[in-house]
């Protein structure tokens, strides 16, 4: 079942360009901190990301986020392998809005997950309440593998989609962060998914490479901690001003693009 509501935050993925600030801290008040100064910066959901969550504790991290920012998309990045509808119930019982799960946990996790995702859409139809699959690259590529994927994802009910390059994948080997392979892989994904679901691009996406996924089409845009800059550098303990600063630099330039 979908709600109005639910409806209204999928179509606007869909269409609409999105930008998404990953969380990636290992305490709670730097967390909250990188994502007030996200929200200032112009981003439009804000992913409670999975160090985070590990270290603090899911029913710690999403009430505190909700409580600090009543109105924002709140995202959490589960990283889901088993057990999907006992973690998705504490996401949304927090105040959560969207569960990520890694795709690779197959379809009756999916499945499970959007269960859960109903129950709460019925218990309160004005709350949005989402479902994305991760599609973890390069385990699920090349691009043919991926698009069967997101394909099964979708089937078993998933709201959305996210091509994710792995972290370690990306610093065992730096030629993957600056090849064309997530943005073929993502561009792949979203020609042939990309009207019925949001694709997002996850995995240290630089400014260049965020426009020229835009310009082919794509939407929805995730912000690592290299803050839309070309290296691998976590800079969330910079400045509130200059995090501010690379994440407006970052949207404003995609968005001048399209």
């Amino acid at each position: 079942m979908s709600t109005p509501a639910s409806t209204r935050v999928i179509d606007r993925l869909k269409t609409d360009l999105s930008f998404q600030i990953s969380v990636d801290t290992d305490s709670l008040p730097l967390g909250l901190a990188v994502a007030e100064a996200a929200l200032g910066a112009g981003v439009d959901l804000v992913e409670m990301g999975t160090p985070l969550l590990k270290t603090e504790g899911v029913k710690h991290v999403v009430p505190a986020f909700r409580a600090r920012f009543p109105d924002a998309l709140l995202l959490a990045d589960m990283k889901t392998m088993d057990g999907g509808g006992f973690e998705a119930r504490s996401v949304f019982e927090g105040g959560g809005n969207i569960i990520d799960f890694l795709a690779i946990a197959g379809e009756a996790s999916a499945r499970n997950i959007c269960v859960v995702r109903d129950e709460y859409r019925r218990a309160n139809p004005e709350l949005p309440r989402l479902v994305f699959a991760d599609i973890l690259l390069p385990h699920q590529g090349p691009a043919d593998t991926a698009i069967e994927v997101a394909l099964r994802m979708l089937d078993a009910g998933v709201d959305g989609i996210g091509a994710h390059l792995q972290l370690d994948a990306r610093r065992a080997d730096p030629s993957l962060f600056h090849s064309s392979y997530l943005a073929d892989t993502v561009a792949a994904v979203h020609q042939r998914v990309g009207a019925v679901a949001s694709v997002q691009v996850v995995g240290g996406l630089y400014l260049e490479q965020a426009i020229a996924l835009a310009r082919a089409g794509l939407r929805a845009f995730v912000i690592s901690g290299n803050l839309g800059l070309p290296d691998a550098q976590a800079r969330y303990t910079s400045p509130p001003a200059e995090i501010r600063e690379h994440i407006a630099a970052f949207i404003a330039g995609v968005r001048a693009a399209v």
